[in-house]
């Protein structure tokens, strides 16, 4: 369905947007009375903000609402939860509700495929570095499995708490029966780096990096100036949605321009930064090394999966979802 949906949207049939309404830092201490600082796990973004996602399609119409604050750790609660609505595009009837945290998820972890299927269709065997052990984390191993799992050689799992990373990795490996370790021993030269976590600043070894790697970028700021400068200098640069990634601003590609006062959106031409639903990039293109895809999570795509789940009850229950007939003036 993410396929379908980056290929419907370069065809102008699916389109969405994103609102973020993002409380100031300080506003925070009131309401725990700490900082920041003091309450938010190392090296993470605050990311606390409440997001609304809109997305339509042929027939559909969706919306997800999105709350999220990286200091939850310390509560006790999840850094977000979201919810799913689907609706019927004619009478913007609500038709099905989700968890959207779940889906979000999901989504997500399909640009792994997406990426070898762009970035590493040559290669026969492939081994992937993965930053993160979270939920996103799972679903990307997942997608990896579901699609290309005769390819992959071996997942190594790097995350800030080994623990995490080792428990991470053992489970994966039950699940899927891919060769997914993690520990201190280096995982040499791999073929695709995955970021997966939100970090908020570079985690990424530059000597990771290598001339002709490729990065699949869907965490916060883990990647260094110097890989970027690279990649723009003689790599290729796709993202999901160039004008979304540019907007959200959270991301080490954007935050590089933005923080020389420039705009991604407003140098892309010059740099050649092409969104995935760019036609150009269906037919077998070939791209220059390294190349970096960096990915926000486009409202369409959580519009295509709840589609895709509406419809698969709809058809388990033997109801065929159908749109109500217009007024006989109007048919």
């Amino acid at each position: 369905m993410a396929r379908r949906a980056m290929a419907d949207m370069g065809e102008g049939i699916a389109y969405g947007d994103k609102v973020v309404l993002q409380p100031h830092d300080d506003e925070l201490g009131m309401l725990l009375g700490r900082s920041a600082a003091e309450s938010c796990p190392g090296n993470q973004r605050l990311n606390w903000k409440l997001n609304a996602l809109v997305s339509a399609n042929a027939r559909y119409c969706a919306v997800k609402i999105v709350g999220s604050n990286a200091c939850n750790h310390a509560l006790g609660l999840p850094r977000s939860q979201s919810q799913l609505i689907l609706y019927d595009k004619l009478t913007m009837t609500p038709l099905a509700q989700f968890d959207g945290t779940a889906v979000s998820a999901r989504r997500t972890g399909a640009y792994a495929s997406i990426a070898v299927d762009l970035l590493l269709a040559h290669r026969e065997r492939l081994s992937i570095c993965l930053y993160g052990a979270g939920p996103i984390a799972d679903c990307v191993v997942d997608d990896l499995h579901a699609h290309h799992a005769h390819r992959v050689n071996r997942i190594h799992v790097c995350s800030r708490r080994p623990s995490s990373a080792q428990a991470f990795a053992a489970a994966a490996a039950a699940r899927t029966g891919l060769d997914v370790r993690s520990g201190d021993d280096d995982p040499g030269h791999v073929d695709l780096v995955i970021t997966a976590t939100n970090a908020g600043s570079p985690i990424v070894p530059v000597d990771r990096l290598h001339p002709d790697v490729a990065v699949l970028h869907l965490g916060g700021d883990e990647l260094p100036v110097s890989f970027i400068e690279q990649v723009l200098a003689r790599g290729s640069v796709i993202c999901d949605d160039v004008a979304s990634v540019c907007h959200r601003n959270s991301q080490s590609l954007p935050l590089y321009f933005s923080r020389q006062n420039l705009r991604l959106s407003d140098l892309g031409g010059l740099f050649r930064i092409r969104s995935l639903h760019d036609r150009t990039l269906r037919h077998g293109a070939v791209l220059a090394r390294p190349a970096l895809m960096t990915c926000v999570g486009l409202p369409v795509l959580d519009l295509y999966l709840a589609q895709w789940l509406y419809e698969q009850g709809a058809a388990a229950a033997g109801t065929a979802p159908t749109t109500p007939p217009l007024p006989p003036d109007r048919a």
